[in-house]
């Protein structure tokens, strides 16, 4: 009797199994879909209940598991569902979206690099626990944290982002952009409405960042502001949106003696120039002279025309002023002469200023990329100094070489107890080792001072 008793609880038992982790009927596709295949995509869905019938749309989801899944709804939450009150699951358009939330890639590593990248891990963890009077440096550290999925840190970005204060939400979204979480569409829109002009101009590059297609209209109105706080984001997220309509007004934008608008102008005009452009900056340069003339060069130089590099070659031989900057450009070509001044200048000495030393870890960059690894011992040399303004630039243009040589550098860093430099070290490494972690950190850079 015993063993019947326990045979038919084990039954029992398997079947209340079975009804909790049956698949859901899933419809509205000409073929058949799972979860799984749904999960991380942008794909729309619509949720129907047992019982009550009640349906819920609009929805993402982000993820599955055997008892539950977690939606994304329109509104910016993040709600779990138990699969057993679930009915079926809708495909809004009919099929699934093929684009994913950013994921990590790992990149194919030698033991050496593997082995710092896993301290990496760990010391990150120890500077996120560490971090509790030091909200920014928490913050940074919860973004590498939720990279492997780390609940705590993942839910402190979270509720950030759910905060009363507008700009915190926004930093906070902007770290959910970065461990490859989506941003509330909702509180982008907030942002870019919002009364304060530091929380439209974050919201605008965020909202350019994400693809945010609903803010073009609040975009277009920012970009017509006269602050260049708000302009200047906003003519950037327009060009990530793929807005052509801005080309008449960029193009003037060359001319203009604030550098902040003629940075983002190149960024524009690089991002959206097609053959007719090219052949108006070809024109404007007939006539322009001086920084404009330079930016037009720039960009035709960016777009791989042949015009942008004979230009680079004249200003570089015939503007001493210039000449530092140009060689870097060149240089990263393989151009011989530039190369040459640019390891001529390294063997000089220089006051140790900050512009110099960042200079000469430009040039180390630039010399890297035209395949000189000897150039490595500067970065080297670089990552000794007790400048935050240089060490950290130093990461910076680590991150934008990818090359995951590099991280031998940063073993030392990685084991540092200044907590600024270690994370700075760890994030670094972990960019080098994680392609689409890389390729965000980059994009945000070029938007934020991160």
């Amino acid at each position: 009797m015993k063993r019947l008793f326990f045979a038919t609880l084990a039954m029992l038992f398997a079947g209340a199994m079975f009804c909790a982790t049956a698949e859901i009927e899933i419809l509205g596709s000409d073929r058949p879909v799972s979860l799984e295949e749904i999960a991380g995509t942008t794909t729309l869905i619509t949720v129907t209940f047992k019982d009550s019938g009640a349906r819920d749309n609009n929805l993402k989801l982000l993820e599955t598991h055997p008892d539950r899944i977690i939606v994304y709804t329109s509104k910016g939450e993040i709600i779990p569902y138990l699969k057993e009150s679930i009915e079926s699951i809708t495909l809004q358009d009919g099929t699934v979206e093929r684009r994913r939330f950013p994921e990590m890639e790992s990149q194919v590593l030698r033991a050496e690099h593997q082995r710092v990248v896993d301290r990496a891990w760990t010391r990150i963890r120890e500077v996120y626990n560490e971090a509790n009077d030091d909200q920014q440096l928490r913050i940074h550290a919860a973004v590498c944290m939720a990279l492997i999925n780390d609940a705590d840190a993942h839910n402190y970005l979270r509720q950030l982002a759910e905060s009363n204060d507008i700009i915190t939400q926004l930093e906070a979204a902007g770290a959910l952009y970065l461990a490859g979480d989506i941003i509330p569409e909702v509180l982008l829109k907030q942002g870019l409405e919002s009364g304060n002009r530091n929380a439209r101009a974050m919201a605008a590059s965020l909202a350019g960042l994400t693809e945010f297609e609903q803010g073009v209209e609040y975009l277009n109105t920012l970009f017509q502001d006269r602050a260049v706080q708000l302009s200047t984001p906003a003519t950037r997220a327009l060009a990530r949106l793929g807005q052509t309509k801005i080309i008449p007004r960029v193009l003037d934008m060359l001319g203009e003696l604030h550098e902040d608008k003629g940075e983002a102008a190149i960024f524009a005009l690089t991002k959206l120039a097609d053959e007719q452009v090219i052949e108006k900056l070809k024109f404007k340069l007939l006539e322009a002279d001086g920084i404009m003339r330079f930016r037009i060069v720039r960009i035709l130089h960016n777009l791989g025309d042949p015009l942008g590099e004979d230009e680079l070659r004249y200003i570089y031989k015939n503007f001493p002023t210039l000449t530092p900057e140009v060689a870097l450009l060149l240089a990263k070509d393989g151009d011989w002469e530039a190369t040459q001044y640019l390891r001529n200048r390294l063997a000089r000495r220089e006051d140790p200023t900050i512009p110099n030393l960042q200079y000469r870890a430009r040039n180390a960059q630039a010399l890297l990329e035209s395949g000189d690894p000897s150039a490595m011992a500067v970065f080297q040399e670089l990552l000794r100094s007790d400048e935050p303004e240089v060490y950290r630039f130093v990461f910076e243009l680590m991150v934008e070489l990818g090359n995951p040589r590099l991280i031998t550098l940063l073993q030392p860093g990685v084991e540092t107890i200044n907590k600024d430099f270690a994370f700075g070290a760890c994030q670094t490494v972990i960019a080098l080792a994680h392609a689409s972690f890389r390729e965000r950190l980059l994009l945000y850079r070029e938007e934020f001072d991160y």
